[in-house]
C-alpha cells in the first residue's frame, strides 16, 4: 500500500499533472489530509492499546545489552558521520535529528514484522520485542531533549503541567473505568457497541487535548492507548469492529498522503543523495554487526544474531510518520523528506527477504537451562519409576478439564514417584501485541480474570484434584497466549527447560462447542506439537467426555494395541505404569503379522536397527508378561493375523468383544515402509493419529465413543518417515 501511494504520487503516474489533478483534486486536498490524521490517531491507538509494556520488559531482563549496545553503536557512527560529512558547511537541525529517526527501533513496526514473518513467539522474536522496546525507550528520550534544545519546541511550564495533568486523569480516571467496563462484560461476550463508539470517539478527544496544549495530536492517544486493558474482551472487541476500516481506508489515505509528498524527481544532488545512503546503510550495518558480536555472549549462533539485527533495523509506519511531523514542523525540506522515504523503501526491500534466508523457523536460539549439549533424551521409556513424572497437560476451555484428570490420575501417582503438573492454557492471541507464557499466582490472577474468565474455572479444578487425588499431584498453571500457528513453541520449550516427557494435547474434534472455525486452527496446532516436541506426545482422543465418568468405576479397563516400533514402546510403558493402581486393569493385545507365502507383498529383510528395534519390544513386553505373577489385572493376548486385511478385520471385532475404557496405541509402528500421505485420501485424521490411531478413533471401533490415547515419541533417533505397513497396508485400506 505504501509503495502504491508512491507509485501515485509526482514521482512516478502523479508527474503528469493532468493525471494529478484529475486523482487528487484541489477541493479534496483538506479531505485526504483529514483522513490520513484521522487514519494516523487512530493506528497509533490501535498500536499502543495492544502493547503489554511489563511483560516485554519483564522479558528482557536476560538480553537486555541486545536494546542498549546496537542503538548506541549506530547512533554514535551515524552522527560522527554526518558531522564529518556537511555539505553546507554548518549543522542543521535536520542533521541534528537525522541519526535518531534512522537508529529508530519501533516496537509497533517490528512487531508486525515479526508477524508476517511467523516469528513472534519464536525466542528470537521475543528478544527483538524485549530490545526494540528499550532501544525506543532511549531513542525517545533523546529526541525529547534534542526537540527541547530546540527553539521550535520551548516547552513552557504550562504545557509541561497539562501534559501531566491529562496522563494523571488517563491513569486515575480513564483506566479505571475501561477495567470497570470490561468486568463487567459477560462472559465470553463482546463489548457493548455503545462503549465501542465512546472509547473509539475518545481517542480523537485525546488527540484534540494534546494539540490544543500545545504537542503533537499524536501524543494524546498514545497515552490514551497506553492505558487500555490489553486482551479480551476490551482491546478485542475494539480491534475485531475497528481495524479493517483503520488498515484499509484510513491509514491508505495516510500512505496516499505521504507518496504524493515524495518527488525524487526534485532531488537535484543525487551524489549527496547517494552519500547521505551510504551513511545511513553504514549505521545499519553497525546495528548488525553489534548485534552479531553480542550473540557470542548469550551462546547464539552468528545467522540469528544477524536476522536480530535485521528484524531490529525494519522501518514503517511509525518512521513515515515521524518524518511527515518532521515536514510539516519545517524541520526536514521536501530534499530530505524523500530521501528519507527512499531509505525506508530500500530497507524494506532488503530486510524481510534476508531474514527469511538467515532464520529457519527454529524456535530456540538460546541454550537451554537444563539441557546437556542442547539436547536431553525425553521419553516416558527413560523416565524412572521411583522420580518425580513430569506432565505439560494443554486445554483449550474447561471442556478438556475432566478428560485432562481422569487420563492424570490413571497415571499412578504415588509416594515414590509423584506427579507434578503443568497446566496450561492456551489461548488466541487477539487485542495485543504481545505473546506470552506466564505462570499463575495470587499477584496476577486476579487482574488475569478481567481478560480471561475461563482461567480460574480451569485451574481451580486441577487444584482440587491436587487436593483429593489418591498420590502426590503438584499443579504448577500457565496461562499461554499466542497466535495459534506459532503457540506451540512457548510449551515445547517450557518442557525442555524443565526437562518433561510427556505432553498431552486434546484432539481437536473433542468440543464441539468451540466450533468449526477453530477446528482447522487447532488440528495445525496439534500438527505442530508432533512435529516440533521432542519428548513424547499423546494426543486424547475423548468427543464425548467419557474418561471422566469412567475413572470413578470399580474396575478402569486400558487396553494397548501393540505392533511393534518406538511409540507402541511408549504406550506400553505408561500402561505398565498405570498398573501399580489397584483399580485399573491393564490389556496389552500384542498383533504378529505372519509372513505368508500366498502374500503378495514381499517383506524387506530385517537391518541392524530393525533388530535394535525388535528386541526393545520384545524387553519391554516380557517387562510387562512379568507383571502377571500375583496381579490379576494383567491381561496379554497375542493376536495372529496373516496381513493388513485381517488386521483391520481383528481391531473391528474387539468393539464388540471387549469392554475398554481407554484404549493405547502409538502413532508410527514398524512393519515395513509407509507413507501416511498416501493414507490421506482414505482417513481424516492418519496425519496425526497414524493410521490405526484413526481407525480406533472413527466410529469403525465402538462407534467412535472409546477415549483413545495416541502417542508419539519425539526423540531425534526415531526417523522422520512415519512407518506401519508399506505399500500392502495402502491396497488393504482400500479392499477395506
Amino acid at each position: 500500500m505504501f509503495m502504491a501511494g508512491i507509485l501515485l504520487g509526482p514521482s512516478f503516474l502523479g508527474h503528469s499533472q493532468i493525471f494529478l489533478d484529475t486523482l487528487f483534486p484541489w477541493k479534496q486536498a483538506s479531505l485526504l489530509l483529514t483522513l490520513s490524521k484521522i487514519g494516523v490517531v487512530y493506528f497509533v491507538f490501535i498500536t499502543t492499546m495492544k502493547m503489554d509494556i511489563i511483560a516485554t520488559l519483564r522479558g528482557a531482563r536476560r538480553c537486555w545489552l541486545f536494546g542498549v549496545i546496537p542503538f548506541l553503536s549506530s547512533y554514535i557512527v551515524t552522527a560522527l558521520l554526518l558531522s564529518f560529512y556537511n555539505p553546507g558547511g554548518k549543522v542543521d537541525e535536520s542533521e541534528q535529528i537525522v541519526p535518531n529517526v534512522f537508529t529508530l527501533s519501533s516496537f509497533a513496526v517490528v512487531t508486525q514484522a515479526l508477524l508476517e514473518l511467523n516469528l513472534l513467539t519464536t525466542e528470537l522474536g521475543q528478544i527483538a520485542l524485549s530490545s526494540t522496546l528499550i532501544a525506543e525507550i532511549m531513542q525517545w528520550t533523546s529526541m525529547a531533549l534534542q526537540f527541547k534544545s530546540m527553539k521550535q519546541f520551548n516547552y513552557s511550564v504550562e504545557i509541561v503541567i497539562s501534559l501531566l495533568a491529562f496522563v494523571l486523569f488517563c491513569v486515575w480516571v480513564i483506566r479505571p473505568i475501561m477495567k470497570m467496563i470490561a468486568r463487567k462484560t459477560p462472559m465470553g461476550q463482546p463489548l457493548k457497541e455503545s462503549y465501542v463508539v465512546m472509547i473509539l470517539l475518545g481517542a480523537l478527544v485525546s488527540a484534540a487535548i494534546s494539540d490544543y496544549i500545545g504537542i503533537s495530536f499524536v501524543i494524546g492517544p498514545t497515552i490514551y492507548g497506553l492505558v487500555m486493558p490489553n486482551g479480551p474482551p476490551l482491546a478485542t472487541t475494539i480491534s475485531d469492529k475497528s481495524e479493517v476500516i483503520i488498515s484499509q481506508i484510513l491509514m491508505a489515505s495516510f500512505y496516499i498522503y505521504v507518496g504524493i509528498n515524495t518527488n525524487f524527481t526534485k532531488i537535484q544532488n543525487w551524489k549527496m543523495v547517494i552519500t547521505f545512503q551510504c551513511i545511513l546503510f553504514v549505521g545499519f550495518m553497525v546495528k548488525v554487526i553489534a548485534c552479531v558480536l553480542l550473540s557470542s555472549r548469550y551462546k547464539i549462533r552468528p545467522k540469528h544474531g544477524m536476522a536480530l539485527g535485521l528484524i531490529l533495523s525494519v522501518k514503517g509506519i511509525i518512521e513515515l510518520l515521524f518524518f511527515t511531523r518532521l515536514r510539516n514542523n519545517g524541520i526536514i525540506d521536501g530534499q530530505v523528506f524523500s530521501q528519507m522515504v527512499l531509505y525506508v523503501v530500500l530497507m524494506t526491500s532488503i530486510c524481510a527477504p534476508l531474514i527469511k534466508v538467515l532464520y529457519k523457523r527454529n524456535p530456540r536460539v538460546l541454550k537451554p537451562q537444563n539441557s546437556v549439549e542442547g539436547h536431553v533424551m525425553r521419553t516416558i521409556q527413560n523416565t524412572f519409576e521411583n522420580i518425580e513424572f513430569n506432565i505439560v497437560s494443554c486445554l483449550h476451555n474447561d471442556g478438556n478439564v475432566h478428560s485432562m484428570i481422569a487420563l492424570l490420575e490413571t497415571c499412578n501417582p504415588s509416594k515414590e514417584s509423584p506427579i507434578c503438573v503443568h497446566v496450561i492454557h492456551l489461548i488466541e492471541l487477539s487485542g495485543k501485541f504481545t505473546p506470552v507464557l506466564l505462570p499463575m499466582n495470587k499477584q496476577n490472577r486476579k487482574s488475569l480474570s478481567i481478560n480471561y474468565p475461563n482461567t480460574n474455572a480451569i485451574f481451580r479444578a486441577f487444584e482440587n484434584y491436587s487436593n483429593n487425588s489418591s498420590g502426590p499431584v503438584t499443579i504448577l498453571s500457565y496461562i499461554n497466549v499466542a497466535p495459534y500457528d506459532s503457540m506451540h513453541e512457548a510449551v515445547c520449550n517450557l518442557a525442555e527447560d524443565k526437562l518433561v516427557p510427556f505432553i498431552i494435547i486434546p484432539f481437536h474434534g473433542n468440543n464441539q462447542s468451540l466450533g468449526t472455525l477453530t477446528e482447522p486452527f487447532i488440528r495445525d496446532l496439534n500438527t505442530n506439537f508432533l512435529d516440533s516436541a521432542r519428548c513424547t506426545v499423546g494426543i486424547l482422543v475423548d468427543r464425548y467426555s467419557s474418561l471422566g465418568l469412567s475413572i470413578s468405576k470399580i474396575c478402569f479397563h486400558v487396553g494397548i494395541f501393540f505392533i511393534g516400533g518406538t511409540d507402541d514402546r511408549e504406550s506400553l510403558a505408561l500402561g505398565i505404569r498405570m498398573l501399580e493402581r489397584s483399580n485399573i486393569r491393564v490389556t496389552l493385545l500384542r498383533f504378529v503379522m505372519k509372513n505368508d507365502i500366498d502374500n503378495d507383498v514381499n517383506f524387506e529383510m530385517l537391518n541392524e536397527n530393525d533388530e535394535v528395534e525388535k528386541e526393545k519390544d520384545e524387553s519391554l513386553v516380557d517387562e510387562f508378561n512379568g507383571k502377571k505373577y500375583n496381579n490379576d489385572n494383567v491381561v496379554f493376548d497375542e493376536v495372529a493375523v496373516e496381513d493388513c486385511i485381517r488386521l483391520m478385520e481383528a481391531i473391528r471385532e474387539m468393539s464388540t468383544e471387549k469392554d475398554y475404557d481407554l484404549v493405547m496405541v502409538g502413532k508410527r509402528h514398524s512393519m515395513g515402509d509407509l507413507r501416511e500421505e498416501e493414507m490421506s485420501n482414505f482417513m481424516d485424521n492418519v496425519d496425526q493419529l497414524g493410521i490405526v490411531g484413526d481407525m480406533l478413533a472413527s466410529t469403525e471401533f465402538c462407534s467412535g465413543k472409546v477415549p483413545i490415547l495416541v502417542l508419539q515419541c519425539g526423540e531425534n533417533q526415531v526417523k522422520q518417515i512415519e512407518r506401519l505397513g508399506s505399500t500392502m497396508l495402502t491396497k488393504c485400506v482400500e479392499k477395506c
